[in-house]
């Protein structure tokens, strides 16, 4: 049976795609997908991912992986094995962001030195395999790597991002990309002091606010907005 994503489902999906791109974490490559309950619903394989269209995102069936509409991306494995080993993973993000990939490369740890690093905690696992994850067991070695965190490095392939909801794993996906850039600087001129466990927790308290999450999320569809991508999505509507 085919199935079309919802339109408030490939909305966020597309919106998300747009916004991204504008803020640079997506280029031509790079996947965004949300979960309803055994559905996964994920930006097409070619769909542009800063024009992509509601009616391009795919719908897969997460626990056998069969596709209900669409053509997903060919790394699929990503967010059906992590959402396989993650109930309570409600969005899944993949990108090659510039800074967090080239401290993966340099071999470089993104440890929590800056507040944007905190809600990771000490330090941000690496997935030690650069090839595309496309097959149910790299999917599940990277899910491994994630374990029940927020995040993981792909060396020399970008990261990926798990959180409950979709503006949650968007601002996380910011917030890595931020902390990855400023860790450059950083290392650049000395070894950065990390945080302690306590600071971790008093500063991720504060970036976990609802309130905070959800400023990112607004923040990306407004500069997203005002570059002109978003034509057909009502993004102050998703804000």
């Amino acid at each position: 049976m085919s199935i079309r994503a919802p339109t408030k489902t490939a909305t966020l999906v597309a919106a998300a795609s747009r916004a991204l791109a504008v803020a640079g974490l997506l280029d031509m490559h790079g996947h965004v997908s949300m979960r309803e309950g055994d559905l996964a619903y994920v930006n097409a394989h070619s769909a542009s991912r800063i024009a992509i269209r509601p009616d391009e995102v795919a719908v897969v069936r997460i626990a056998d992986g069969a596709i209900q509409s669409g053509a997903p991306p060919s790394e699929l494995a990503i967010h059906i094995e992590l959402y396989r080993a993650r109930p309570d993973a409600g969005a899944v993000l993949h990108f090659h962001a510039l800074y967090a990939t080239a401290l993966a490369v340099a071999g470089k740890p993104l440890v929590a030195a800056f507040n944007a690093g905190a809600p990771f905690g000490r330090e941000v696992p690496v997935y030690d395999d650069p090839a595309l994850v496309r097959t149910t067991a790299q999917g599940q070695r990277l899910a491994v790597v994630v374990g029940t965190g927020k995040a993981a490095l792909l060396r020399g392939h970008g990261a990926a991002v798990v959180a409950p909801d979709l503006v949650t794993c968007v601002a996380l996906s910011l917030q890595l990309e931020e902390s990855a850039r400023r860790l450059w600087l950083a290392y650049s001129i000395g070894e950065p002091r990390r945080y302690t466990d306590d600071e971790i927790a008093r500063v991720s308290e504060g970036l976990n606010d609802p309130r905070v999450v959800r400023k990112f999320w607004i923040d990306a569809l407004a500069r997203a907005r005002l570059a002109g991508v978003m034509g057909d999505i009502d993004s102050e509507s998703l804000a």
